[in-house]
Protein backbone atom coordinates (compact mmCIF):
# COMPACT_ATOMS: atom_id res chain seq x y z
CA UNK A 1 0.00 0.00 0.00
CA UNK A 2 1.20 3.48 -0.69
CA UNK A 3 2.24 5.49 2.25
CA UNK A 4 1.16 8.74 3.60
CA UNK A 5 1.82 10.49 6.67
CA UNK A 6 -1.31 10.80 9.08
CA UNK A 7 -3.11 14.72 8.78
CA UNK A 8 -1.24 14.99 5.01
CA UNK A 9 -3.35 16.16 2.19
CA UNK A 10 -5.27 13.23 0.41
CA UNK A 11 -4.26 12.62 -2.88
CA UNK A 12 -4.35 9.36 -3.93
CA UNK A 13 -8.08 9.50 -6.22
CA UNK A 14 -8.49 12.31 -8.26
CA UNK A 15 -11.28 14.52 -7.61
CA UNK A 16 -11.00 14.36 -4.17
CA UNK A 17 -9.69 17.55 -3.06
CA UNK A 18 -13.13 19.13 -2.33
CA UNK A 19 -14.07 19.18 0.86
CA UNK A 20 -10.36 19.27 1.95
CA UNK A 21 -9.48 15.68 2.72
CA UNK A 22 -6.77 14.26 4.92
CA UNK A 23 -4.86 11.01 4.85
CA UNK A 24 -4.88 8.92 7.82
CA UNK A 25 -3.74 5.47 8.49
CA UNK A 26 -1.64 5.13 5.86
CA UNK A 27 0.67 3.04 6.81
CA UNK A 28 3.84 0.84 5.53
CA UNK A 29 6.46 -1.40 7.32
CA UNK A 30 9.06 1.33 6.30
CA UNK A 31 7.80 4.28 8.29
CA UNK A 32 7.28 4.12 12.23
CA UNK A 33 3.59 4.74 13.53
CA UNK A 34 2.40 5.98 17.06
CA UNK A 35 1.23 3.36 19.19
CA UNK A 36 -1.22 3.23 22.26
CA UNK A 37 -4.61 2.08 23.68
CA UNK A 38 -8.41 3.19 21.95
CA UNK A 39 -11.41 2.76 23.12
CA UNK A 40 -14.15 -0.04 22.87
CA UNK A 41 -16.48 2.66 21.71
CA UNK A 42 -13.34 3.98 18.85
CA UNK A 43 -12.94 0.25 17.44
CA UNK A 44 -16.66 -0.74 17.44
CA UNK A 45 -17.70 2.85 15.74
CA UNK A 46 -14.12 2.50 13.50
CA UNK A 47 -15.85 -0.93 12.47
CA UNK A 48 -19.26 0.96 11.14
CA UNK A 49 -17.24 2.46 8.85
CA UNK A 50 -15.33 -0.04 7.25
CA UNK A 51 -18.41 -1.80 6.97
CA UNK A 52 -19.50 1.07 4.51
CA UNK A 53 -16.85 0.84 2.12
CA UNK A 54 -15.61 3.72 -1.15
CA UNK A 55 -12.98 3.37 -3.58
CA UNK A 56 -13.50 -0.16 -3.78
CA UNK A 57 -10.37 -1.28 -5.40
CA UNK A 58 -9.19 -4.18 -7.55
CA UNK A 59 -7.23 -6.73 -5.67
CA UNK A 60 -6.00 -6.72 -1.69
CA UNK A 61 -3.51 -5.01 -0.07
CA UNK A 62 -2.09 -7.28 2.62
CA UNK A 63 -0.77 -5.96 6.19
CA UNK A 64 3.19 -5.70 5.60
CA UNK A 65 3.26 -6.10 9.43
CA UNK A 66 1.90 -9.49 9.86
CA UNK A 67 4.84 -11.48 8.30
CA UNK A 68 3.36 -15.12 9.21
CA UNK A 69 -0.31 -14.59 7.61
CA UNK A 70 -0.70 -11.54 5.65
CA UNK A 71 -3.67 -12.84 3.88
CA UNK A 72 -5.40 -14.06 7.39
CA UNK A 73 -5.06 -10.49 8.57
CA UNK A 74 -7.48 -9.17 5.68
CA UNK A 75 -10.38 -11.48 7.67
CA UNK A 76 -11.90 -9.48 10.88
CA UNK A 77 -14.81 -10.69 12.53
CA UNK A 78 -16.67 -8.53 15.28
CA UNK A 79 -20.33 -9.57 17.06
CA UNK A 80 -20.57 -12.60 13.91
CA UNK A 81 -20.21 -10.26 11.00
CA UNK A 82 -17.18 -10.66 8.91
CA UNK A 83 -15.45 -7.72 7.02
CA UNK A 84 -12.65 -8.46 4.56
CA UNK A 85 -10.17 -5.81 4.81
CA UNK A 86 -7.95 -4.04 2.10
CA UNK A 87 -9.56 -2.99 -0.59
CA UNK A 88 -11.24 -0.24 -0.48
CA UNK A 89 -11.32 3.22 2.06
CA UNK A 90 -13.11 4.93 4.23
CA UNK A 91 -14.41 8.48 4.81
CA UNK A 92 -14.97 10.23 8.38
CA UNK A 93 -16.74 13.76 8.44
CA UNK A 94 -14.87 15.74 10.89
CA UNK A 95 -15.81 19.06 12.47
CA UNK A 96 -15.25 22.55 9.78
CA UNK A 97 -15.93 20.39 6.30
CA UNK A 98 -13.02 18.22 7.27
CA UNK A 99 -12.99 14.81 5.48
CA UNK A 100 -10.44 11.95 6.54
CA UNK A 101 -9.35 9.51 3.97
CA UNK A 102 -8.56 6.11 5.13
CA UNK A 103 -7.74 2.55 3.90
CA UNK A 104 -10.40 0.04 4.88
CA UNK A 105 -7.73 -1.74 7.31
CA UNK A 106 -6.98 1.09 9.66
CA UNK A 107 -9.42 -1.18 11.33
CA UNK A 108 -6.73 -4.51 11.42
CA UNK A 109 -3.86 -1.70 12.12
CA UNK A 110 -5.71 -0.69 15.09
CA UNK A 111 -6.99 -3.61 16.77
CA UNK A 112 -3.92 -5.63 16.10
CA UNK A 113 -1.15 -3.43 15.79
CA UNK A 114 -2.21 -0.98 18.09
CA UNK A 115 -2.09 1.86 15.56
CA UNK A 116 -3.20 5.14 17.44
CA UNK A 117 -4.59 7.21 14.54
CA UNK A 118 -4.31 11.24 15.78
CA UNK A 119 -6.83 12.56 18.08
CA UNK A 120 -8.59 14.50 15.37
CA UNK A 121 -9.68 11.81 13.92
CA UNK A 122 -10.54 9.38 16.84
CA UNK A 123 -12.87 12.47 17.39
CA UNK A 124 -14.43 12.47 14.31
CA UNK A 125 -15.25 8.68 14.68
CA UNK A 126 -16.70 9.32 17.78
CA UNK A 127 -18.80 12.26 17.50
CA UNK A 128 -19.58 12.75 13.46
CA UNK A 129 -22.06 10.89 11.67
CA UNK A 130 -21.96 7.19 11.14
CA UNK A 131 -22.27 6.19 7.18
CA UNK A 132 -25.73 4.80 7.30
CA UNK A 133 -26.97 7.86 8.88
CA UNK A 134 -29.17 11.28 7.00
CA UNK A 135 -26.50 13.36 8.57
CA UNK A 136 -23.46 11.78 6.85
CA UNK A 137 -25.56 11.46 3.40
CA UNK A 138 -25.97 15.33 3.93
CA UNK A 139 -22.49 15.95 3.96
CA UNK A 140 -21.34 12.91 1.33
CA UNK A 141 -23.69 14.82 -1.13
CA UNK A 142 -21.54 16.06 -3.89
CA UNK A 143 -18.39 14.49 -2.79
CA UNK A 144 -16.99 12.35 -5.70
CA UNK A 145 -16.77 9.41 -4.29
CA UNK A 146 -20.73 9.30 -2.97
CA UNK A 147 -22.63 8.15 -5.89
CA UNK A 148 -19.92 4.92 -6.28
CA UNK A 149 -20.18 4.37 -2.63
CA UNK A 150 -24.05 3.98 -2.96
CA UNK A 151 -23.56 1.54 -5.38
CA UNK A 152 -21.40 -0.37 -3.57
CA UNK A 153 -23.28 -0.69 -0.09
CA UNK A 154 -27.08 -0.82 -2.32
CA UNK A 155 -24.96 -4.05 -3.43
CA UNK A 156 -23.91 -4.81 -0.23
CA UNK A 157 -26.97 -4.82 1.25
CA UNK A 158 -28.68 -6.98 -1.40
CA UNK A 159 -25.74 -9.79 -0.95
CA UNK A 160 -26.38 -9.65 2.57
CA UNK A 161 -29.46 -10.95 2.83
Amino acid sequence: MTYFSDLSPYAYLLGETNPPTLNVGWLDSKHTYLQGETSEEFTERLWCFCRRQVAVMRGFHYCEFCHESPADAALHWRGGERLLLGSAEIRVFGPNGVVYAAPNMIYHYVVTHRYCPPLEFIQAVLEGPLPDSPEYAALAIGCAWWEEAQRWWKLQDKHSR
